[in-house]
């Protein structure tokens, strides 16, 4: 900074560390905002920015205000792209979403499902019962004031992403601009009530981000849970848990009705199955008898016809008027 700006290191006032930095700690020690910490420098002696009349904003910002080793010019290009765009599918809107953020806040992150709120829906809870788990739904805002840290320190932590993969599905959006709000709020209606809408729009879009854990039990899906960004990854790790003992505590009361209505369906199917049976072996003993009577009748036919065959060989008998002769035979 010395050699660059030409302020001696005894004139530098910086702004923009973290609430409790000293000279006495280094920067490996600093809680910074990632993917970058912005940090400005102010010469001491003249107590104004350096040259800010003189320069354009963009001039400023390239030249005064300086940021931490964290920033790459790659998370400042990603910093700057949408998470989402308006007039793209939501598929190709997630896969973007995916995308930047990696490039914000790296690989470790919950999975995020590609696809509709509605398919999430279906990946979540349209499964056998051993498989079902609660759905998150991450609604982001780059205009949030918690949002880089939520999303840097909570959601991306090892021991939350990992928790999360394992026993939820969870669904991003991003809600910066205005049409995308109108969006997602209209599909919430649309799958959970105009109550489910009201809910959600409760936090919109001044309370972002936010996590809402959507659970389905014996009904149509309803919000479970809302977490807000100024939550902290231990409370949010506590929530989550108690979350799922919830969820699973209802759901084996569900997985038993199930495991009922499915002994039922099976011994309904058994019964239906012997009845079929039964209807096929009457039908096979109707063809038999029928075969064994056209047999009987033909056999009958075949030995009546013999009989009048032998009938047309015997002679006629003989007439009254023929002379007949006496034949006696003596021992």
């Amino acid at each position: 900074v010395e050699s660059t700006y030409n302020i001696p290191a005894s004139q530098q006032r910086w702004e923009g560390w973290p609430p409790g930095t000293s000279d006495s700690l280094e920067l490996r020690d600093l809680v910074l905002e990632t993917p970058f910490h912005r940090l400005k420098v102010f010469r001491r002696q003249e107590a104004t920015r350096l040259s800010m009349e003189s320069r354009s904003d963009d001039e400023f910002m390239d030249d005064d205000v300086l940021e931490s080793p964290e920033c790459s010019s790659s998370a400042t290009s990603a910093a700057q792209r949408p998470l989402m765009t308006v007039g793209k599918s939501a598929e190709e809107n997630v896969m973007q979403f995916l995308q930047v953020f990696e490039e914000r806040y790296g690989g470790v992150h919950p999975s995020f499902h590609i696809g509709t709120l509605k398919s999430a829906l279906t990946a979540a809870f349209n499964v056998p019962a051993d498989l079902k788990r609660p759905l998150i739904v991450f609604l982001h805002s780059d205009k949030a004031l918690t949002g880089h840290l939520f999303c840097s320190q909570v959601i991306c932590s090892e021991s939350i992403a990992g928790y999360i993969d394992q026993h939820f599905v969870m669904w991003a959006y991003d809600l910066t601009e205005k049409r995308l709000q109108q969006q997602i709020l209209t599909e919430c209606q649309a799958i959970f009530g105009f109550s489910g809408r009201k809910q959600v729009e409760m936090y919109v879009p001044d309370k972002l981000p936010l996590m809402i854990v959507i659970t389905k039990v014996q009904s149509a899906p309803q919000v479970f849970a809302v977490f807000q960004g100024d939550i902290s990854p231990d409370l949010l790790m506590a929530q989550l848990i108690d979350a799922v003992e919830n969820y699973n505590q209802t759901r084996s009361i569900e997985k038993a009705a199930e495991l009922e209505q499915e002994q039922r369906n099976r011994l309904r199917e058994l019964q239906e199955q012997e009845y079929l049976d039964s209807l096929q072996r009457d039908r096979e003993k109707d063809e038999m008898k029928k075969i064994e009577e056209k047999e009987k009748q033909l056999k009958e036919e075949t030995e009546e016809a013999k009989l009048s065959s032998f009938e047309d060989l015997v002679p006629p008998e003989p007439d009254s008027n023929t002379p007949s002769s006496d034949l006696t035979i003596t021992r």
